[in-house]
């Protein structure tokens, strides 16, 4: 039996990437073992979004190799698809297999790959292939998760000045409709009774098939037998009031919204090539709060985009602050090789980026922690997590202070405090709630 080891580093959908080919794995073949032991295969699922992404994937190739000098190293995702040649260089690495190859390539190698005395490469260049359709294969089961992804749309076909993905996964292509409801009740009868929907720009689908994600959630809401499914990212320039209308009265959209924002400073949001104003965002925010009150509301938010002055900063602070938002991921710009924001002017300084990227983190907790006790003596239904612990339909981590429940129960938990910045709460089975 052949072990295999695998690292999923980045987003849900390159989460949803790894489960697919682990899916395509039999048991009887094939044995999964953690990173940290000896394995025959060792598959790196990399993300390169930021330098430090690229250089946690350096980091996994050399453990790999500390930890069996005979085991097969095979490089895929992102960061293999933009900078094969970077890692082609690299001591350790068999084989390097971009995301054009992934689900072409990367299987074989699994079964039949040996150790290379130097890299074989597999990759093409995605971004030119423009009738590319949607690949990804379906998956029954997602290992180690009470609630699984699916990727229903892949690539991007805008091209933000700060941005690598694009070139990394391509231009958009979307999941057949069909299918996304053939396999969100696949996953159903796996045992799976919450799904989240993913993509790399998610507000895209269906473009490319004469449809859109407003018609793809109607048909959804009737089709599904799964009766909570979340939304990952949506860009504020899509995310239209027929949209937020349909998810105010759905029974089976969670009220959780991640709206994408990178800067509240008009003149950033230019030069980054967004689509929209600040006004836009907060438009659009304002209304999901307007129609749905108890809805999570969440954002990404860069820090130090080259020439972001101080009253540029303060525009975005200021902006947060007054938004309805619940809470925000703050990322650090980080420069990619490629992108029309690396070769611009007046780069941040790296301290400058440090205590920017503080100041938002600790509003964002502020935030995140104000929306929490709005919501003590509510209840909510949840699935039980590994370590105790839930996520409410509006985004809400809650850890479980009582026990007698396991990993995957479907429960009510009454919110009864804040500690730190997580919620607590008691959970009942919904038949015994009086």
């Amino acid at each position: 039996m052949r072990t295999v080891s695998v690292v999923t580093m980045g987003c849900k959908v390159n989460q949803y990437d790894t489960a697919a080919i682990l899916n395509k794995l039999p048991n009887t073949k094939y044995k999964r073992v953690p990173f940290s032991e000896k394995a025959d295969v060792y598959i790196i699922d990399t993300c390169t979004v930021t330098h430090k992404a690229d250089s946690e994937a350096r980091n996994y190739i050399n453990r790999a190799k500390r930890n069996n000098p005979d085991g097969v190293v095979i490089v895929t995702g992102c960061y293999a698809q933009v900078s094969s040649s970077d890692i082609s260089k690299l001591k350790g690495v068999d084989y390097v297999v971009g995301n054009s190859h992934k689900f072409t390539a990367l299987l074989k190698l699994i079964r039949e790959g040996k150790l290379q005395k130097s890299p074989q490469v597999f990759i093409s260049n995605l971004f030119a292939e423009k009738k590319r359709k949607f690949e990804t294969p379906d998956i029954e089961y997602f290992p180690e998760r009470t609630r699984a992804f699916l990727k229903i749309q892949d690539g991007c076909n805008y091209t933000c000045s700060f941005c690598i993905i694009p070139y990394a996964r391509g231009r958009s292509r979307s999941l057949a409709t069909d299918e996304v409801l053939n396999r969100i009740n696949k996953l159903y009868k796996s045992g799976y009774r919450e799904v989240v929907l993913t993509g790399i720009h998610l507000a895209s689908y269906g473009r490319d098939l004469g449809t859109n994600l407003l018609d793809l959630l109607k048909e959804i809401e009737k089709g599904s037998k799964i009766r909570r499914i979340r939304l990952s990212s949506l860009d504020p320039a899509d995310t239209t009031n027929d949209l937020i209308d349909f998810a105010s009265n759905s029974e089976t959209i969670c009220p959780s919204f991640h709206i994408a924002l990178q800067s509240g400073d008009e003149t950033i949001l230019k030069r980054m090539k967004r689509r929209y104003k600040p006004a836009d965002f907060i438009n659009c925010t304002d209304r999901i709060r307007n129609q749905i009150p108890d809805a999570g509301i969440g954002t990404d938010i860069m820090v130090g985009f080259p020439g972001e002055s101080e009253s540029e900063f303060k525009n975005s602070y200021e902006l947060l602050a007054d938004s309805a938002l619940t809470y925000f991921h703050v990322f650090p710009y980080s420069k990619r090789k490629g992108t029309p924001a690396s070769n611009m002017n007046e780069q941040v300084d790296p301290r400058l980026l440090k205590t920017r990227s503080k100041k938002l983190r600790d509003l964002g907790r502020e935030k995140k922690i104000t929306f929490y006790k709005k919501n003590i003596g509510r209840t909510y239904p949840v699935i039980l997590e590994t370590g105790n612990k839930a996520i409410t339909p509006n985004y809400i981590a809650v850890k479980i202070l009582n026990l007698g429940f396991n990993i995957g129960d479907e429960v009510e938990v009454l919110l009864n405090d804040v500690i730190d910045d997580t919620a607590t709460g008691y959970a009942y089975l919904k038949e015994n709630m009086s």
